[in-house]
């Protein structure tokens, strides 16, 4: 709006630019009118003040219509005052010294105004030319801005959609690895434990030291066999798509306590299954926040709230340790601190059209997302074509299968 006034106070002072005829038409129009008010005022004035309306006309013509129109207009203002004002009433006007002292004064001081008037007039049409290109290239600067802008949200909405599929199938690789190493490797393991068994029991008489020793092997493969469970269920826990997110959480609170010895409350109100992605993403935000609270706050609680409030589902997890410091806290909603984790939540909770608010204090953080019931993923359709792709990849079991069966007949034969 200010650049708008000050471009419309700019062009009602530019001087007036066309053809030479126009000028002067204009210039002559504006002496006429000055003189037709002066004859307005002649029953009072008389013979006296007849260059005070040219003055006025001279200004104006000087100003607006250039140096030879605001010169004819005040050569032609004058022999008319002269002829139509001031007795005799005659073009040149009364013959006498000190009539021709006063025209002469005159016309020097119209010269002035006229000098003047030029140079100014010449600076203000710079003025309006600079000021044109400026706008010129203010509107090109935007209209290039615009174009920038655009770009780099559309690149940037790429960005988000790459990140988002390659979550995705970074999840369903999670879900096809866990499964392959509890249908394949753990088989494996359990079938080498069962012939390291059946070989523990034939030596027990034969070799009692030998038999201690593969029984120390034995528990070592059944340590290796409950780790890999383990891991296999970090890795996508089959509760996740038999029980739904209420029953995962139940498990995973229950294995971080054991295994980070971090108290976990949990507040689940949770009454129907949701979407199996929105499911796995919640998990993973849960997932992440423990994780956190156990290498950073340094709390001996944390909380687990998951609700659903109006049209939305809600996910709160807290604790009540050292909380995030603020200068880390204050650049977090821009994005320039934030880690892998709490990038993976955020872009999690905004594939589907939900929000991720991080708030701390001296007495705790709180992670709370929120994601709209109905929502989509972006994108879902050609994921999981992806994903079954990545998860219809064949996986060789036929060792694990032999030495299971193996191990069951000698188990049998014994």
């Amino acid at each position: 709006m200010p650049d708008e006034r000050a471009a419309d106070r700019l062009v009602s002072l530019l001087p007036i630019q066309g053809s030479y005829l126009k000028r002067y038409g204009i210039a002559l129009m504006a002496m006429a009118c000055a003189l037709a008010l002066r004859a307005v005022f002649q029953p009072i004035l008389g013979g006296s003040m007849q260059f005070v309306s040219i003055s006025a006309a001279t200004v104006f013509a000087a100003w607006y219509c250039g140096l030879w129109p605001a010169i004819l207009a005040t050569v032609a203002g004058t022999l008319a005052a002269n002829a139509l004002f001031v007795p005799p009433y005659q073009l040149l006007g009364p013959i006498t010294q000190k009539a021709i002292i006063g025209e002469i004064l005159f016309l020097a001081f119209c010269g002035a105004i006229i000098a003047l008037g030029e140079s100014g007039r010449r600076a203000v049409l710079r003025l309006g030319h600079v000021h044109e290109v400026l706008l010129r290239s203010r509107m090109h600067l935007k209209f290039r801005v615009r174009e920038r802008t655009a770009e780099l949200r559309q690149m940037n909405q790429s960005l988000r959609d790459l990140s988002a599929r390659l979550l995705r199938v970074q999840d369903e690789e999670r879900r096809r690895i866990a499964r392959d190493l509890h249908d394949s490797t753990g088989q494996a393991l359990t079938a080498l434990k069962m012939e390291l068994a059946g070989i523990e029991r034939e030596l027990a008489a034969r070799n009692p030291q030998l038999a201690l020793r593969l029984g120390a092997s034995i528990a070592d493969a059944r340590q290796i066999s409950d780790d890999l469970r383990t891991i296999s269920y970090l890795l996508h826990p089959p509760l996740l798509d038999e029980l739904g997110l209420g029953s995962a959480l139940r498990w995973y609170a229950e294995g971080f306590e054991k295994r980070c010895g971090i108290k976990v409350h949990l507040e689940l109100d949770t009454p129907t299954r949701l979407a199996p992605e929105m499911e796995v993403t919640l998990f993973r935000v849960a997932q992440e926040s423990l994780i956190n609270v156990h290498r950073h706050s340094g709390s001996a609680t944390a909380v687990i709230r998951l609700s659903a409030a109006k049209d939305r589902i809600v996910l709160q997890v807290e604790d009540q340790g050292r909380g995030i410091p603020r200068e880390l806290l204050a650049a977090i909603p821009s994005g320039v601190t934030l880690g892998v984790g709490l990038r993976g939540m955020r872009e999690r909770v905004e594939d589907f059209g939900g929000e991720l608010e991080i708030s701390s204090s001296e007495q705790g953080t709180k992670v709370k997302a929120a994601i709209p019931l109905g929502a989509q993923q972006s994108g879902s359709v050609a994921i999981r074509y992806e994903a079954g792709t990545l998860g219809s990849i064949p996986v060789e079991r036929t060792s694990g299968d032999l030495m299971a069966k193996r191990a069951a007949k000698r188990a049998g034969a014994n």
